[in-house]
């Protein structure tokens, strides 16, 4: 996949403050800027934040009728940001061939549930509560990575997990809320997790789709698989009910709703830059730091969360888990990001020594070691 490219305007297109300047410097520029590093953390802080209170707001708050209209909506507006975004030269991803929905599948599959799932028990739940059920999506995509990928994790990030799983589930014991909503969240979860885990492989394969591709093409093929049921049944009854929703007429209300369509495509987008200049480590932060926001202050948006000091103590122990998860994956990763600076180390000092020698010596007859050379930091001193 060719790497993107952001259109030059000019001068003013070098600098950060700039549209076109802060994705070139993000996009191309190996060696980013502070004050870009810190944009693009920002620009994913806020797209993270902005889509769960939009969506929250519109769905509970001006009591839309329809969330699947509302995922249909988010759909083609992702699949129009993108088209618009390569047309201007900004980004790249395969065209279109009839060999491309094999090539996606089952994530187009995944992330329509997921999306579906997702928005109908953001509309029947609380901020809190919904909060406390996504927490799920970390313990499936562990065993989904063991059960797909054979990846195991850790002893402490098996038991940081249970933490804020426990804690979850004695959040949401004390809720009063229907099983089905907590039904379609632990759907979007499993969905999800398995998006995250086949994408990661689709995207290691060789002349693959990439990152924009794959959104792209899961964000159409969703909506092609997905617009034919609001043609008849219950989703077409949905349909015109969101069409003559009273709430069209108050401006704040078409804000918000646009507003939720296009942080949909802007939070994936965000996800990839502020992991490209930063690093996975400081996007998941991020992300727990988000979650910690939008955890106690969702209490107070939508009206409808209904405080006990249970429910409250399960909030805290996840919170708890959720900031235990992150202290024991920032460390492993500044452990991993030490070790292959130690053996890149070793690798540049071996550089300088024989490739390979005789214990008998040499050909001029000085005595030598046999093998390798020794590497730096494997306990063998050289001299």
């Amino acid at each position: 996949m060719a790497e993107p490219e952001p259109v030059k305007t000019g001068p003013e297109s070098s600098s950060p403050w700039s549209i076109t300047g802060f994705l070139d410097q993000a996009l191309n520029n190996p060696n980013p800027s502070n004050t870009i590093k810190v944009m693009a953390a920002v620009q994913y802080s806020f797209a993270s934040l902005g889509i769960m209170f939009a969506n929250k707001i519109v769905l509970t708050s001006y009591d839309f009728p329809s969330f699947a209209f509302l995922t249909l909506c988010q759909f083609a507006t992702t699949v129009a940001i993108l088209s618009f975004c390569k047309s201007r030269g900004w980004i790249d991803y395969p065209n279109n061939d009839i060999r491309m929905f094999m090539k996606v599948f089952p994530l187009q599959i995944l992330f329509l549930v997921s999306t579906v799932c997702s928005l109908g028990g953001t509309k029947n739940v609380n901020m809190p509560m919904f909060v406390m059920l996504r927490r799920f999506t970390i313990l499936f995509t562990m065993i989904a990575e063991y059960l797909v990928a054979g990846i195991t994790p850790t002893r402490q990030i098996a038991a940081s997990v249970m933490l804020l799983c426990s804690g979850a589930v004695i959040a949401v014991t004390d809720f009063s809320v229907t099983y089905d909503s907590v039904g379609m969240i632990l759907v979007a979860n499993l969905c999800q997790a398995l998006t995250t885990v086949i994408s990661k492989q689709k995207m290691e394969i060789k002349d693959g789709l990439g990152t924009y591709g794959l959104l792209m093409y899961n964000s159409m093929y969703s909506l092609m698989c997905f617009l034919p049921f609001f043609t008849y049944g219950k989703l077409h009854a949905e349909l015109e009910e969101a069409l003559t929703h009273n709430d069209w007429g108050k401006p704040m209300f078409v804000v918000l709703f646009f507003f939720s369509c296009a942080m949909a495509s802007m939070l994936n987008f965000s996800i990839l830059l502020c992991t490209k200049v930063n690093s996975a480590l400081t996007t998941m932060v991020i992300g727990v730091i988000k979650n910690l926001v939008t955890t106690y202050l969702g209490m107070f948006v939508g009206n409808d969360y209904t405080f006990t000091w249970f429910n409250f103590s399960g909030v805290n122990v996840s919170v708890l888990g959720s900031i235990v998860y992150t202290w024991i994956k920032y460390n492993e990763g500044q452990s991993h990001k030490s070790q292959q600076t130690i053996e890149a180390s070793g690798d540049a000092e071996s550089s300088l020594l024989p490739a390979k020698t005789k214990v008998e010596g040499d050909e001029d007859g000085a005595p030598s070691l046999q093998g390798p050379p020794p590497k730096v930091g494997d306990g063998t001193r050289l001299t």
